[in-house]
């Protein structure tokens, strides 16, 4: 590790734990729509999506898993931009936690293209190739490395034509960066402790790269994105 990037020393996050109220998970999630329009969470996913909407050979719907949605927001980002396209779409969005779930359902009232299904992302209910493509937004540092690259291959296994995975760059600027931010604009308790956290809980590129070839996984690729942000893309041949 350099200096300006620390050891991964994995750490669970309050919201993981699912003992907070509803309220203060509902506030909590709002801080993270927050840091994500801000500080580019939904510029990483849009940058590469579009490439899997023009894949579609046919006018059908491109079928995306959301796999740990939290509260939508990223799937409602990309909805956003297929209408603005007139681009086909439907969402599967599946979360484990149903504090989540609800207020993600709160969240999607006007987007009749959601459906949710409450589930595990580390077992998940459906058939290989069940859709085009699977998303997983900011969630892979929640879990240990061989979580992380069990959840590479069964995204692999669920998708026709790739997944994204958009995720935290592990650093000490970032990380300082984010409890000073935090302690400004924020008094939820799950946000102060989980967004620093979660920082440190990160992968780094080359780390990215080596779970990448532990999942035997071909087509892929890491993208660093400003600030702090990595995006590990895989493109099946039926994409090129």
């Amino acid at each position: 590790m350099s200096l300006f990037t620390p050891p991964r020393n994995f750490r669970e996050e309050l919201l993981d734990l699912d003992q907070a109220s509803f309220e203060e998970v509902k506030d909590s999630l709002k801080d993270v729509q927050t840091v994500n329009e801000y500080l580019s969470g939904y510029r990483v996913l849009l940058h590469h999506i579009g490439t899997f909407f023009k894949a579609k050979a046919d006018k059908s719907p491109l079928t995306i898993l959301d796999a740990a949605t939290g509260s939508a927001d990223q799937p409602r980002a990309v909805l956003k931009l297929a209408r603005q396209n007139n681009w086909p779409v439907k969402v599967v969005a599946l979360d484990i936690n149903r504090k989540m779930l609800r207020f993600a359902r709160e969240e999607t009232a006007d987007f009749p293209e959601v459906s949710f299904v409450q589930g595990d992302i580390l077992n998940l209910p459906f058939r290989d190739n069940s859709f085009d493509v699977v998303i997983n937004n900011l969630s892979l540092h929640h879990f240990e490395r061989h979580h992380a690259v069990t959840m590479m291959q069964e995204f692999s296994r669920l998708s026709r034509l790739g997944f994204i995975i958009n995720d935290l760059h592990r650093s000490r600027v970032a990380h300082t960066a984010i409890w000073i931010l935090t302690r400004l604009l924020t008094r939820n308790r799950l946000t102060r402790y989980d967004a620093p956290v979660s920082v440190y809980n990160a992968f780094t590129p080359d780390e990215l790269k080596e779970m990448v070839r532990e999942a035997g996984l071909s087509d892929t690729s890491v993208h660093r994105h400003f600030p702090y942000r990595l995006a590990l893309v895989q493109k099946k041949s039926a994409l090129k």
